[in-house]
């Protein structure tokens, strides 16, 4: 009903209260009181006697009334989960697939109490943030997983540059750089058997207007720090989800080629030194390349050999 109220208010013209009742069905009493709730929402609509109702504004909130509006994706956001505060969007998202949520079924909140990174570190999720999950359920080899991640990344990459005209660069295995600095990590988790994938679910956080805590400025950012102004997050939100729905079409499809030559062109990390931390070993080599999995070639002083996960810092 709040949707379809939206739809019906215009930025430049009032409606009538009878005018919308006549098209929604629904008694003018109905259509004041639905009007009171999305006020208190965050949108601001202006109400005169005799002339009805006009939208003013409305809230920059990840609302599942905004961000579907014509949306118009095949899978990915048909459903959306919006809360003002959660302890990890991950963690609600695994709940929802207990309860056979559907493919593409979004979890975003304004701030995370308990956001987490790679190997369970703590990700700073405060307000002015962009954090999501994502319910997938990849009928793709189990060998073929980091490529869910590699077209998460690179939605993201096209969302940031359609909206803004900046282009971050990715960061294997998960990372997005603008200038060096972070400003999106992407967390996939996997339920699989060795021949598949039960289900996947990829936490997205992106700093885009948020304040960064000074012992983390000399290694991230936000996406406001280059952009110089403030960026809708229900725009970015929109323009994510159309762009990983055909990125995640492809993958889906078998087209293993497409994600990663798309991943290449947002990268620059071939012929890099690097330096790669795992859980008990260190690496040091050149980047020779990604292969078809998404695992990354390396070559040392004596040999080439395959990442397929860690810490990797340039010097």
């Amino acid at each position: 009903m709040k949707l379809d109220i939206i739809h019906l208010l215009d930025e430049k013209n009032f409606i009538s209260g009878v005018l919308i009742s006549k098209k929604l069905n629904i008694s003018r009493t109905a259509v004041w009181k639905q009007i009171q709730i999305l006020k208190k929402l965050g949108y601001e609509i202006e109400s005169f006697k005799n002339r009805g109702y006009r939208l003013v504004s409305r809230p920059d909130i990840p609302l599942s009334e905004e961000v579907l509006f014509k949306l118009n994706t095949k899978v990915i956001g048909k459903k959306i989960h919006y809360f003002k505060s959660l302890p990890s969007t991950n963690l609600y998202a695994k709940d929802l697939i207990k309860k056979n949520a559907e493919e593409g079924t979004i979890v975003v909140a304004d701030i995370q109490t308990k956001g987490r990174g790679r190997k369970d570190r703590s990700w700073f999720s405060p307000e002015g943030g962009l954090w999501f999950s994502i319910i997938l359920y990849p009928n793709i080899p189990t060998q073929y997983a980091m490529l869910v991640t590699m077209a998460t990344s690179v939605s993201v990459v096209q969302a940031i540059n359609e909206l803004t005209g900046l282009s971050p660069i990715i960061k294997w295995p998960n990372d997005l750089l603008l200038d060096g600095k972070k400003i999106c990590g992407i967390l996939t988790e996997l339920d699989a058997e060795m021949d598949r994938i039960n289900y996947s679910v990829v936490g997205v956080g992106i700093n885009v207007n948020n304040s960064i805590d000074k012992e983390l400025k000399d290694k991230a950012g936000s996406v406001i720090d280059f952009n110089k102004s403030r960026i809708s997050r229900v725009k970015l939100l929109r323009l994510f989800l159309k762009n990983f729905d055909i990125n995640y079409f492809k993958l889906i499809s078998k087209d293993y080629n497409y994600i990663r030559d798309l991943w290449f062109l947002y990268t620059d990390i071939i012929g890099k030194k690097v330096r790669l931390k795992g859980e008990d070993t260190v690496a040091v080599g050149i980047v020779e390349d990604i292969d078809d999995t998404g695992c990354l070639i390396l070559k040392t002083d004596n040999k080439q050999i395959k990442i397929v996960s860690g810490d990797l810092e340039f010097f």
